[in-house]
């Protein structure tokens, strides 16, 4: 009895980025924002900022591209074809021949297109392909595989995240996803087919996925700690016990 009194006072103390009450949505997407922001109204497009790492690849012109990043990492581990040009805290980005140019705030395709009218001074008709390698979001809670997870292209949805992390464990509730987008709160309810067709689920850059814990598994921390305590206790009251009963004795 005492082991269920206390841990009703945990009750489900392990749920992560909980709000100050219940919301029960009543949509396969439900939005709760700390201000007016709108909901998306199209498709995702991350802008370059300071901190992403770019990667440039001449479609046209291949022995361009691959000398670039021969020469520029030599006796380095890695490749920047791979691992990307890095955006600096002076907004430039440091590229093969044309030396510091300025993408931050320019999606892909802007910075693309940019990048092949500077080249297109130096060279005949680029054709460059822009990618940004430094793409991450946060995975948490009941998934296989939890951590942090590359993401390799545009509109990735919170579905493709949880299948890259291996699925869902069995504990794991499908009628609430919550994705954390700085203050705002995104609730997903994938039992819901219809919540596929919302761009709020769309991942971006730096957004925490939480995956809730469903049915025992929610109690099951507080419980263990509940049972310690009550442990601890009933330990206290038999020493009590006993040391009354061998003083009456020995009097």
């Amino acid at each position: 009895m005492m082991v269920i009194v206390a841990s009703c006072s945990y009750k489900k103390k392990n749920i992560l980025f909980k709000g100050q009450k219940q919301i029960k949505p009543s949509e396969p997407v439900y939005v709760i924002s700390a201000d007016s922001t709108p909901k998306n109204q199209g498709p995702y497009r991350h802008l370059i900022k300071i901190g992403d790492r770019v990667q440039i690849r001449f479609l046209n012109n291949y022995d361009l591209g691959k000398g670039a990043g021969e020469s520029a990492t030599a006796g380095a581990i890695g490749s920047i074809e791979a691992l990307g040009y890095l955006v600096n805290y002076d907004s430039t980005c440091t590229l093969p021949l044309i030396g510091r140019v300025n993408l931050v705030g320019k999606d892909r395709l802007a910075a693309a297109a940019y990048l092949e009218k500077e080249y297109g001074k130096l060279i005949n008709n680029p054709i460059i392909d822009v990618n940004i390698t430094s793409l991450m979001v946060t995975i948490l809670g009941e998934v296989m595989k939890p951590g942090k997870i590359a993401i390799d292209k545009e509109n990735t949805t919170v579905v493709d995240v949880i299948a890259l992390a291996g699925g869902f464990k069995d504990s794991g509730r499908k009628d609430r996803i919550k994705i954390i987008r700085g203050e705002q709160v995104i609730l997903v309810n994938l039992k819901d087919i219809q919540a596929l067709k919302s761009t709020d689920i769309v991942i971006h850059h730096n957004d925490i996925i939480y995956v809730e814990p469903y049915g025992i598994k929610a109690f099951s921390e507080p419980i263990a700690s509940a049972t310690v305590i009550t442990t601890l206790a009933l330990t206290l009251i038999q020493l009590t016990t006993l040391s009354l009963q061998i003083y009456l004795l020995t009097r």
